[in-house]
């Protein structure tokens, strides 16, 4: 009776069960704010000495091999931590999505510290890779680790896993709203008013515990003047032309993915360091395409380079990053997918701008715009992408002019039939499991708001078609909470809460979405 009244928590004895996630998700928030800090931490220590160290070896030939050996050395290691916990490959993200649904039942521990170590190395050798998706999953992890600690049921640890996700991404860009919206909107999928308050307060403690180690100035300190209404127009050209790029992009990622997988009879020592090889000769002709992207940020901070060098360094940046990221080697996309969406603003504003002869700085809105919408195009999080970048600039002077571009660069991949990046990432991922074990004893509490079309709409609670392993145990309306009975029929914007067992969680919580949410009325 105790753990079933611990599962329907948010039901029941409703005051003091909020009091005990608030708690909690200060202790997610000081946890995995603490870890991706140091994560953070070591990459941009990382990244500095790569950088330091191809400068110093440059025309040096023995020191070049030398630097080469070391960098062998790194894609073994890297390649030794994958086998060890095959979980850390790759951004992390789609990992992350995969435990939410009840697909994966990842070891945390082991996650945490391969993910951490494998990312660093991937830093340091200088892999076309971002923070932000290893960020993502450490903060999972370390939220995960800390709820078995605590007397929770699989429902409060899926919660606070969710949250430290959220966590995570706060810390990484010192975005809190941006990673709560992000957990919403990518990992939950769905407004659920048992995550609000536990993502809420672990998220801003996350970006408190990241702003006292690198403090409150935010990322992109641009400075930019706005667009005349009567040029509004080229917004719309922008966000198509980001639109089609976003889909390019996905495709590309994707085929990288594939042409990687066929190589999977190589071993994966090998291809590490392959990968870890080639990012080194790329590294001595063009340094800049390294790492995250935070050098070719720096390119673009005060003046613009050549449109021949945008060019050259975008098309750079976006091979070097599917050779990299294709091979499942630790680390993101996140961040790279925001700087091939700033030169490609940059690339615009360098054509626009003699055309109809705006002043220069005019350069930075079209960047701080392109830099959602291609987050927009690419992850299929608008409302995310429109959030993060006001946070990481500092400025909402452009939120009209970004959802104008952000909308249309949403739409036109959506349209074409584009799957968002980590979903198709994580079908990939799926293909590859065979079996998964879950404990038998758990059980998890779901929560679904029923749209205005739903079919189920004036069907009796009881008569529902879920599967029988699943039981509507309550439902939220209008703030009442109702038990149901041989009477109560289901209303728009019903809260149902759904109780299932972990062990087939996975499979029912598919099913109700799709009864749900894809068994609409015509």
């Amino acid at each position: 009776m105790k753990m079933i009244k611990r599962t329907l928590g948010f039901n029941v004895e409703n005051s003091k069960y909020i009091l005990i996630l608030s708690i909690e998700a200060i202790l997610i928030g000081l946890f995995s704010g603490l870890v991706v800090s140091l994560y953070r931490l070591s990459l941009n220590t990382s990244e500095n000495i790569l950088f330091s160290t191809i400068e110093y070896v440059k025309g040096d030939l023995f020191l070049t091999m030398a630097w080469f050996c070391i960098l062998a050395i790194m894609g073994f290691i890297t390649a030794l931590l994958v086998k060890w916990d095959p979980d850390i490959s790759g951004s992390g993200i789609p990992h992350v999505m995969g435990e939410v649904k009840g697909y994966f039942d990842v070891n945390w521990w082991k996650a945490t510290i391969a993910k951490f170590i494998g990312g660093t190395l991937t830093a340091l050798g200088g892999l076309s890779l971002g923070r932000e998706g290893p960020s993502v999953q450490l903060g999972a992890m370390v939220a995960k680790g800390v709820s078995k600690r605590l007397p929770n049921t699989k429902t409060d640890e899926k919660r606070l896993l969710v949250c430290g996700s959220g966590a995570g991404l706060a810390a990484t860009f010192s975005a809190p709203l941006a990673g709560f919206l992000f957990i919403l909107e990518e990992i939950n999928k769905g407004f659920d008013r048992s995550i609000v308050l536990v993502g809420l307060i672990s998220a801003i403690v996350a970006d408190l515990v990241s702003k006292a180690f690198f403090g409150q100035s935010p990322i992109f300190p641009f400075t930019s003047l706005n667009l005349p209404l009567n040029h509004y127009w080229l917004f719309i050209v922008l966000g198509i032309a980001i639109g089609f790029l976003g889909f390019i992009y996905n495709k590309g990622m994707i085929k990288a993915s594939d042409l990687w997988n066929k190589l999977s009879f190589i071993p994966i020592e090998i291809r590490f360091v392959m990968v870890f090889m080639v990012t080194g000769v790329v590294g001595l002709f063009l340094p800049n395409v390294l790492g995250g992207g935070y050098s070719m940020m720096s390119l673009i901070e005060i003046s613009l380079p050549p449109l021949s060098v945008l060019i050259m360094l975008l098309i750079g940046k976006y091979l070097l990053l599917i050779f990299c990221f294709g091979s499942g080697a630790p680390g993101g996309i996140f961040y790279p997918v925001l700087v091939i969406g700033a030169y490609i603003g940059a690339i615009f504003s360098a054509i626009v701008i003699p055309i109809f002869g705006f002043d220069p700085l005019i350069a930075y809105k079209f960047i701080m715009i392109s830099m959602g919408a291609m987050f927009a195009a690419s992850i299929r999080t608008p409302i995310t992408a429109i959030v993060l970048i006001a946070e990481m600039t500092g400025s909402t002077n452009s939120i009209v002019a970004m959802i104008i571009v952000t909308v249309i660069a949403y739409m036109i991949p959506t349209i074409l039939g584009d799957e968002p990046i980590y979903d198709s990432l994580l079908k990939r991922l799926l293909e590859k499991e065979n079996k998964i074990e879950f404990d038998e004893t758990k059980s998890i509490l779901e929560e679904y708001v029923v749209p205005i079309d739903c079919a189920l709409i004036g069907q009796k609670v009881w008569d529902l078609p879920i599967p029988k392993s699943a039981m509507v145990v309550s439902i939220v309306r209008s703030g009442n909470t109702l038990i149901p009975d041989d009477e109560l029929r289901v209303k728009y914007a019903d809260e149902l809460f759904v109780i299932m067992n972990y062990k087939t969680y996975y499979e029912d919580n598919k099913e109700i979405e799709r009864l749900i949410y894809n068994n609409w009325k015509e």
